[in-house]
């Protein structure tokens, strides 16, 4: 079977360009996405970052859902320890009811900042994500009907509201450790292969292996997030992809700064003493996807989360068009 596809867009800032723009980029790519055939779409959380515009996702979900009108929307992820599980729930339930069907809830137990940062957020601390991931559960159960609060919950008498219909909960890893911790949950996966190249294997079987039915999820489901990018030809997915290898590269040295044009990055690139991290499939939109299928099969992946960035809306927009026509265009005997 070939996998699901869904959209992951961190809302990319690049140099000489403001927030805003990465912002309105994201709500025209959404948009484009909407007319294709992805199944979701989902937006990140970064703080203190001069790379990324998306510092709350419960908001661009919002947004973009009233631009939209078929795709579900999602967080990739909301970061739990930097809020109270009451607020998120609420966040949940009331996107949920304006939006039925369509919400789905990544949650990351990182804060998606550095230390200070992480601090001037106020949030509780990772060290008390699993209390606080059971807690918005129950909230989220509670007030979508499924499973009342026990007499005896500690939350007893405090509802996540609004009532109603819940939205699809996910859990996000990097690791078979926290794999398998979201399996003993019974949530859906979403693994970041972008953050642990290569990990998907280990850190989805340990999820298949330790999962448990829950209300959230009947039986094991798992996505990997991948950097992707396509076009015509290789040699211009090559130099279109020069502003994700100089990112990388830079990062790998300790810069985080704004993505580079793809003509700049490949210029940076030309002088640097270092080479970049391999990182992503880049291609034709048929090479990309017979990759992404050889990927989902090894690593037993039901969906795939794939994150194009290159430097204009035009060429991100191809690249996930490109993908969608090859994988549409291979036949089940082909894979």
């Amino acid at each position: 079977m070939k996998p699901v596809l869904s959209i992951l867009d961190p809302s990319p800032i690049f140099e000489g360009r403001t927030a805003a723009d990465a912002l309105n980029e994201t709500r025209a790519l959404a948009a484009a996405a909407d007319a294709l055939s992805y199944r979701a779409y989902w937006v990140q959380e970064h703080h203190n970052a001069t790379s990324f515009a998306g510092t709350t996702p419960e908001v661009l979900m919002a947004d973009l859902a009233s631009r939209t009108k078929r795709i579900a929307l999602g967080s990739g992820g909301i970061m739990l320890p930097n809020y109270s599980p009451l607020k998120v729930a609420e966040w949940g339930q009331t996107l949920s009811q304006l939006n039925p069907g369509r919400i789905e809830i990544g949650l990351g137990r990182a804060t998606g900042a550095d230390p200070r940062a992480s601090a001037a957020l106020l949030g509780p601390g990772g060290q008390n994500f699993p209390a606080m991931l059971r807690m918005m559960m129950d909230w989220m159960l509670d007030s979508s009907g499924e499973v009342p609060l026990a007499e005896d919950h500690r939350a007893r008498g405090i509802a996540a509201n609004p009532p109603g219909p819940r939205p699809d909960v996910w859990m996000l890893c990097s690791s078979p450790g926290s794999a398998a911790f979201a399996g003993q949950m019974g949530l859906k996966l979403a693994f970041a292969d972008f953050l642990n190249p290569g990990g998907a294997g280990d850190a989805l079987a340990a999820y298949h292996d330790a999962f448990e039915p829950s209300p959230f999820c009947a039986e094991p489901y798992a996505g990997i997030g991948l950097v992707v990018l396509a076009a015509e030809t290789e040699t211009e997915a090559d130099h279109l992809a020069g502003s994700i290898k100089a990112w990388a590269l830079g990062r790998g040295t300790g810069e985080f700064r704004p993505y580079l044009d793809a003509a700049t990055a490949n210029e940076y690139l030309a002088n640097a003493p270092l080479e970049p991290p391999q990182r992503g499939i880049i291609g034709t939109g048929l090479s990309v996807a017979r990759e992404l299928i050889s990927v989902s099969r090894s690593a037993r992946a039901d969906e795939l989360f794939l994150l194009s960035i290159s430097d204009s809306l035009e060429t991100r927009i191809n690249s996930y068009r490109l993908i969608e026509q090859a994988m549409a265009a291979i036949s089940e005997d082909q894979t």
